[in-house]
């Protein structure tokens, strides 16, 4: 069988490790000669560098919950934070998580939080120095929670799959001779 649908048929199946499709796409692209697939490609594996651009898929919300403490003991405990105060206040940066990690590590995530884990926690002890009395009135800001829902990484592979899918289509089509190439050739 041609690597080429070796991919796919691995890029479509249920529980496919995207790790070895993305390694086999990468084989793929160097026999071809694609850079810019080489590079995407690359990324998905590797990770994005912080100089990289993150494409938009993985750009992620989060949301944020806090525990404040008032006058006369009084309090509130994962109280939500509106988006919209977050970013006035804090900027846009604060709102959008750009997932760098690797799809082995993305896969990982989805997997571990599959059981009913509430989410991958961000650090964002520094802004509660920026949200400080602005939340509440009267109340301090004592603990925030930052937190990325597991379903967006998990749209986060569903995107890959389909572009792996979508590249090598594109690829058969555009390429005829793609659909020789082997593993061992």
């Amino acid at each position: 069988m041609s690597l080429l649908h070796e991919i796919q048929e691995s890029v479509i199946q249920d529980g496919s490790n995207l790790g070895s499709v993305l390694l086999k796409l990468r084989l793929l692209a160097s026999k071809l000669g694609s850079e810019v697939l080489e590079d995407w490609v690359k990324h998905e594996s590797e990770g994005y560098p912080v100089d990289a651009d993150v494409p938009p898929y993985r750009v992620i919300g989060v949301t944020y919950k806090g525990t404040f403490s008032g006058p006369f003991g009084s309090g509130l405990k994962n109280a939500p934070i509106p988006p919209f105060l977050i970013e006035e206040l804090g900027g846009d940066s604060w709102t959008s998580y750009m997932v760098r990690e690797n799809v082995a590590t993305v896969e990982e995530l989805v997997r571990k939080n599959a059981s009913g884990g509430g989410g991958l926690g961000i650090d964002a002890s520094n802004l509660i120095l920026l949200l400080q009395g602005k939340i509440y009135e009267n109340y301090a800001l004592n603990h925030i929670d930052a937190r990325v829902s597991p379903a967006a990484f998990s749209g986060i592979l569903q995107v890959v799959r389909g572009r792996i899918l979508e590249l090598t289509i594109e690829l058969e089509k555009a390429i005829p001779a793609a659909a020789l190439v082997t593993s061992g050739a």
